[in-house]
């Protein structure tokens, strides 16, 4: 059986990485069975970030190549049906919301003094002794730079905002009405696009970001249909 090694459940998530949320969705649509482990600390994982999987013994660490490896070694195709530009348009929206969106949602969680709060009571507060004192503003630290070298993190709150904004308005429009992503059946780009977008829309952060996705309908209809489908 699989094992997925992820962050702890938080925020009415499976995990509270949206990048874990997005590898049980892979498990999922993929149909294998699988089992989670919940890590603190991922520094001794092999690229030293979660979610990995383990498999027959072997670690894979990022969710392209945990992809990658359920399509190999299972036979998975999870943009069956789709055509050559579509499954073109599928990856460059996975990699919309992978890339540039999930930094905006750190941003609102992690930097944004609105936010921050939570994310140091749910984490942090079973640390022991000065540890919880010491160890979230290091951590902080750490996202900020994290921010920094992403290029997001160079802007301001607004300008961020705006950002991210402007991700969750092309892929409202690219939505539509399609009861999934890509069309009438799941695809890759259902588990970047949920994990990503509910990790705003369903999760306790009050922010710019979160009014943009709640303002549009059919992303929040798209979030309350795939957690119905995959997390009942």
């Amino acid at each position: 059986m699989i094992i997925l090694k992820q962050f702890q459940a938080a925020f009415g998530q499976p995990s509270g990485s949206p990048f874990c949320v997005k590898t049980h969705l892979l498990l999922k649509m993929g149909g294998i069975e699988y089992k989670t482990v919940d890590i603190d600390d991922p520094r001794k994982t092999p690229k030293g970030k979660l979610p990995v999987i383990e498999d027959d013994g072997k670690e894979i660490a990022d969710t392209f190549y945990i992809r990658r490896h359920l399509e190999r070694k299972y036979g998975i195709d999870f943009d069956e049906g789709l055509s050559a530009s579509d499954r073109a348009a599928a990856h460059a929206f996975s990699s919309l919301v992978d890339e540039h969106l999930y930094w905006a949602g750190v941003y609102s969680r992690w930097i944004d003094d609105a936010g921050w709060p939570i994310v140091k009571s749910t984490f942090f507060t079973n640390l022991p002794g000065p540890l919880k004192f010491i160890i979230p503003p290091v951590a902080r630290g750490q996202i900020r730079s994290q921010l920094k070298g992403h290029g997001l993190g160079r802007h301001s709150a607004a300008e961020i905002y705006e950002m991210g904004s402007a991700d969750i308005d092309t892929v409202a429009v690219w939505l539509g009405d399609k009861p999934f992503f890509m069309g009438d059946k799941p695809s890759s780009a259902d588990a970047s696009v949920y994990a990503m977008t509910a990790s705003i829309v369903d999760a306790p952060f009050e922010s710019p970001l979160k009014k943009a996705a709640l303002a549009k309908p059919n992303l929040v209809a798209y979030c309350e249909r795939l957690k119905a489908k995959y997390f009942p």
